[in-house]
């Protein structure tokens, strides 16, 4: 059940995160921008643990794991250094 509701979210948080996206760049917005970024690593994150958990012997779910792993972990860097940028 859990990896249902994981899933969605991804899938929902996925068009949030588009149109915050947008929003920080029609106003400008450091705020609204940050978060889109949490709005999208939680994304992220939640795709990563269904897939990781139904992943079995499958090399390509694994490869798909690892890839979303490193896509996490960078946005997280990313994100954490935007803080000190911008300060």
């Amino acid at each position: 059940m859990w990896v249902t509701w994981s899933f969605g979210y991804a899938l929902l948080a996925m068009p949030v995160f588009v149109v915050l996206g947008l929003v920080a760049q029609l106003s400008g917005s450091a705020r609204v921008k940050r978060v889109a970024e949490v709005v999208v690593l939680s994304a992220v994150a939640a795709l990563a643990a269904p897939l990781a958990a139904t992943a079995g012997g499958s090399p390509v779910q694994w490869g798909l794991v690892v890839l979303l792993g490193v896509a996490f972990v960078a946005g997280v860097v990313l994100h954490v250094r935007s803080y000190s940028r911008f300060s």
